[in-house]
This record gives structure tokens, C-alpha cells and sequence, in this order.
């Protein structure tokens, strides 16, 4: 019988919690299994495009509401900021609202879990995940900032940017930065 509300508990999509006591080297024998980078990379490709999808609506609902981009300056920033927001809200929410999945997480089969023994991400994890997420993996952060540094500081943001993306590669959790931040892990879940 479904629990009340319809939602899944975590035992029934397949997602097994560590015990507690768990440390790195006993994750395999706990049935922990970190996602690997490569289905990271889908997700967040599987969410990109719906993201790009929201935004291209409301760039069109823009366009037919008050005009061209180009007419008015100060309504082209509102609008860069509202386009710019969009990916840390969906992830946010989809992060504290969908048992730590976004759709992409879901389609691949990762979920988003909080270190503690908390069962699932809080909104301020989820909000500091999605903060620092949009930090190193968006482009508009680096148009805002790009007229202000040097030659040097804008290789040196390039370099982050790229160590960002290959980091979890090589850390023992495969945990990003904006995982350390916020303390969670990503998990591969077995089913839905």
C-alpha cells in the first residue's frame, strides 16, 4: 500500500541509506554507490536543455510583451537576471522538493543526499548547491564578471571553471566543489 500523499519512501526506489558508521572504505560493503561522472554529466545535460527551455519562454513572453530586446536597456538586465536565476530555482527546488532528484538526476538514475543522517536535502543545501553549481558551470557569471580582470584572472577563472567540472574524477566521494559546500553526495539509485 503507497504511503499517504503518494510519495515513494527511499527504501522503495531502490535507494540504500549507509549505516551509521560509515566511512569511506566501508561504502561498497554498505551498498553505497557514488554516481559515476559520466552519468553526473547527462543529468546535468538532461536538465540544461529544459532549462534552456523555460528560458527561451520567457525570453518569448518578453519579446511579445514589452518588445526587442534591444529597445530598452534597463528591461534587457531584468530579464538577463531572471534568465539567470532560472537554473538555481530549478535546481533548488527540484533538489529539496523531489527527494533530491532533478528530472536529468532521475532520468539517469543519481540521486542528490545530504552527508548527515538526514534522509533528505534541506532548501539551504539545496540553495548553496545550486549557488556555487551556477558559480563554476555558467557563462553568465563570466560575462558579469569579465570586463573587470586582468588577462591572468580570466585564464585563472578558465582553469576553475574547468577543475570544477573534473573534480569529482578524482575525489574519493566523486563529490564536486558545490557538493563540499553543501554537504551532500551524489548516489547512484537503482530504480524509481
Amino acid at each position: 500500500m503507497p504511503p499517504v500523499g503518494g510519495r515513494r519512501g527511499c527504501a522503495e526506489v531502490g535507494l540504500r541509506f549507509p549505516p551509521s558508521g560509515f566511512t569511506d572504505r566501508t561504502a561498497a560493503r554498505a551498498g553505497v554507490r557514488y554516481a559515476s561522472w559520466l552519468r553526473r554529466f547527462g543529468g546535468w545535460a538532461v536538465d540544461t536543455l529544459l532549462i534552456i527551455t523555460i528560458n527561451y519562454v520567457i525570453a518569448a513572453l518578453y519579446t511579445v510583451t514589452i518588445g526587442g530586446i534591444t529597445k530598452s536597456y534597463v528591461w534587457t538586465l531584468i530579464l538577463i537576471a531572471v534568465v539567470s536565476s532560472t537554473a538555481i530555482v530549478y535546481n533548488t527546488l527540484c533538489l529539496a522538493k523531489l527527494e533530491g532528484q532533478t528530472p536529468g538526476m532521475r532520468v539517469l538514475q543519481i540521486r542528490c543526499t545530504p552527508i548527515g543522517n538526514r534522509r533528505r536535502i534541506s532548501i539551504p543545501q539545496a540553495f548553496t548547491r545550486s549557488i556555487v553549481g551556477a558559480l563554476f558551470t555558467t557563462s553568465i557569471t563570466v560575462q558579469f564578471v569579465r570586463p573587470f580582470l586582468a588577462g591572468w584572472a580570466e585564464a585563472a577563472l578558465a582553469v576553475l571553471t574547468v577543475l570544477a567540472w573534473f573534480w569529482p574524477l578524482v575525489d574519493q566521494r566523486r563529490q564536486t566543489w558545490w557538493d563540499h559546500l553543501a554537504a551532500t553526495l551524489v548516489l547512484s539509485d537503482g530504480g524509481w
